[in-house]
């Protein structure tokens, strides 16, 4: 591991900011250093701090103690992530010989001198108790890896030397801050403290030397660990035999995220985005002899029990059939369920405590041949868990070489998990009605299309959009990303005509994702000419997109809604026309008529799998200058000239035509997919118009 601190670049930061004292900008600068090293820590864990002077508003110097806000990223943290603690107030609490997490918490909260400021790092008085100006703190893999051991605390001091003291395990908050204060007080030599199954402190007077014996430290372990691996260790690879097929994995995700799934207490279902990890290392460790036991073996550090929980689930293959694998993980699932509810329950009783029960879903899957996957209610959350179940797998495979793995007792796994200042980590549930639900939007690179996708979006759900246009689909994901951030947004370019390619699209969707919850089938194309005129070679194509493309993308989603087992929506972006068709637009309003048809058949035979199918026909959608409608930019010349109007004046004859003199938009179009998609009524099967009211057009 380098040491990448660099003076120069230390000292464009300070000409940069002027305002912020040279003590902060040294530790937020060094604090990012330990945070981009995913070897070190992982998305908001560790923390840091520095001791410094800052004048009060009368004038007189105090000191004060700025520690990394609870939650922060080190790798992203700026000064405003640190909050400023009244250092003497908290330093007197040393004295007392107990203090409760509630109380702990008070105190960190009470003695800010910003009441804006975040709270403080969960080991707040850790830094407090420490005498040295610079503290920092990490979870450093090749640490845990030692610490993790039958014998772990002999191998630290032989790995690391004396310098490096070892605390046994304690839960992080005031018996831990009290046990490390003392024990640096007892080796005044110290330049490191070695927390058991927690990961290492290192200090110093200045934030170069905490930060290089942070570096020099786990570099001691590293090359500690190298040595008694195996010469081929890195150069194991799986036999290609082994490796499971792509469509076997996507089967796996699908199973995998609708046996996962639950009806929360509000009795709303709740769903999980999967991230697939399968490097060659994860997929050697998932066909090993002891993948199953690395599995129950416990996690590194409880850090890490909020968001992987303390066990991971393995499944030793994928059967071939569809029944036989949704039976495997749905049996898996629940033995891992029953196993969570028996821990909480044997806890809260051992403890005589009363807590709020998280969810009892797994989120870590190792599966030989495939490597591992991870769930979260959000992809951000489903990333945090593969990182982390990807460092741990990492470390447990290297630990094996040292004796004997030993996590953390579940009592104190439990104690953490379930700290208050620990849940507030706890990803706050974003407001939507489609919350965790992958869409899929054909034609999303016209007007309807993007505002479907934009409402989609706006309810909380990841949307995909697809359409044949590659350069018109760029445009609205840079939109759409720009307002709901790129991690909610995919894309993907297929012809929706050709069944093949729309399978494949849609298990690139899931390989993506996990699964699919709603499909918008809306890509479609017009041809103006009476039948007299009307090629056949012109029908078919019309015929083409309209309906076979409906067809394709209902039939491709079938096996994706069966394998989740949670349901789903389908619904029909149609036309108008079906009901109330006009002259010389036979192709289109035949092919959407058919569409239609198509779609009811499917909402009957596809209700016993708990998939809705219902229709929406819009009319006189024309969309902006940003997207536009593909349809209103081929027939709208041809009906201004014949109507002699102009882009605006047809628009309004087509406001003024129908009964509630509306302009159609698209996202009213969006607004009747979520409707429908939200689940709020059982309807299936039914027609929804959205144009305004067209009286020839109302369904019979």
């Amino acid at each position: 591991m380098e040491n990448l601190f660099d003076k120069q670049k230390l000292e464009e930061k300070m000409q940069q900011n002027l305002v912020l004292s040279e003590d902060l900008i040294e530790r937020v600068y060094t604090s990012q250093l330990i945070g981009r090293n995913s070897d070190l820590v992982l998305h908001g864990g560790g923390n840091t701090s520095v001791k410094t002077k800052v004048k009060d508003l009368l004038g007189k110097e105090q000191d004060i103690l700025f520690v990394k806000g609870s939650g922060y990223d080190l790798a992203t943290v700026e000064a405003d992530g640190f909050s400023g603690l009244r250092l003497d107030r908290l330093q007197r609490l040393q004295t007392l010989d107990e203090l409760s997490d509630e109380e702990m918490v008070n105190q960190l909260l009470t003695n800010r001198i910003d009441a804006t400021a975040p709270t403080a790092s969960i080991e707040g008085l850790l830094h407090a108790f420490l005498n040295h100006k610079y503290v920092d703190h990490s979870h450093a893999d090749s640490i845990l890896i030692l610490t993790n051991q039958t014998n772990g605390a002999d191998l630290v001091q032989e790995a690391l030397g004396s310098k490096a003291v070892v605390c046994p395990y304690i839960n992080p908050g005031f018996r831990l801050a009290k046990g490390v204060a003392e024990l640096v007080g007892k080796n005044p030599e110290a330049e490191a403290v070695i927390c058991m199954n927690h990961g290492i402190f290192t200090f110093g007077p200045d934030a170069e030397t905490s930060y290089g014996r942070m570096i020099h430290y786990v570099n001691k372990a590293e090359q500690f660990i190298k040595e008694r691996l195996p010469g081929d260790f890195n150069d194991k690879k799986p036999s290609s035999d082994k490796i499971a097929r792509e469509d076997d994995i996507v089967r796996l995700a699908q199973a995998v995220r609708g046996a996962s799934s639950f009806i929360d207490k509000a009795g709303i279902r709740r769903r999980f985005y999967v991230e697939i990890r399968k490097s060659p290392e994860l997929i050697s460790a998932s066909l090993s002899d002891h993948a199953a036991a690395m599995c129950q073996s416990g996690i590194l550090t409880p850090d890490h029990a909020l968001r992987t929980k303390n066990s991971y689930v393995y499944i030793n293959e994928i059967p071939a059939d569809d029944e036989a694998l949704k039976e495997k993980v749905t049996a898996a699932v629940k033995e891992f369920r029953a196993e969570y509810d028996a821990y909480f329950e044997k806890q809260v009783n051992d403890k005589g405590v009363q807590r709020i029960k998280l969810d009892n879903s797994p989120r870590i899957f190792l599966v030989a041949g495939v490597g591992l996957l991870a769930l979260g209610f959000s992809r951000k959350w489903a990333g945090i868990a593969a990182d982390i179940a990807e460092h741990t797998i990492r470390a447990k495979q290297r630990a094996l070489h040292l004796g004997k793995y030993q996590a953390v007792t579940e009592s104190h796994n439990f104690d953490l998990e379930y700290m208050n200042l620990q849940q507030q980590k706890l990803e706050k549930s974003k407001s939507g009605d489609l919350l965790g639900q992958v869409a899929v939007v054909t034609g999303a690179a016209g007007a309807i299309g993007f505002g479907i996708a934009d409402r989609l979006l706006n309810e909380g759900a990841t949307v995909i959009i697809t359409d044949i246009d590659g350069t018109r689909l760029k445009t609205v994901q840079k939109i759409l990303s720009e307002r709901y951030g790129e991690r909610q947004i995919e894309s993907l370019v297929f012809d929706i005509t050709n069944f093949p390619m729309v399978e494949k699209s849609l298990q690139e969707a899931c390989l993506r994702l996990g699964g699919l919850d709603i499909i918008v089938p809306n890509a479609g194309v017009a041809y103006v000419a009476k039948i007299e005129d009307l090629s056949p070679e012109k029908f078919s194509q019309v015929m083409d997109v309209n309906l076979l493309g409906v067809f394709n993308i209902i039939k491709a989603a079938i096996p994706v809604f069966k394998r989740q087992g949670t349901g789903g929506n389908i619904v029909l972006i149609s036309s108008k026309n079906v009901f109330d068709p006009g002259a010389a637009f036979g192709a289109y309003s035949a092919s959407k008529a058919a569409a239609h048809q198509i779609s009811k058949i499917a909402a009957i035979e596809l209700a016993e799998f708990g998939v809705r199918v219902n229709m929406i026909n819009p009319d006189a959608v024309f969309g902006d200058a940003t997207v536009s409608s593909k349809l209103w930019d081929y027939i709208g010349p041809d009906r201004m000239k014949s109507r002699g109007l102009d882009p605006d004046g047809l628009k309004e004859y087509y406001r003024q035509r129908n009964l509630l003199k509306a302009s159609v938009l698209a996202e009213h179009v969006g607004n009747a997919v979520v409707f429908f998609a939200s689940e709020k009524t059982p309807t299936t099967g039914a027609t929804l118009p959205v144009d305004g009211g067209v009286q020839a057009a109302f369904p019979r």
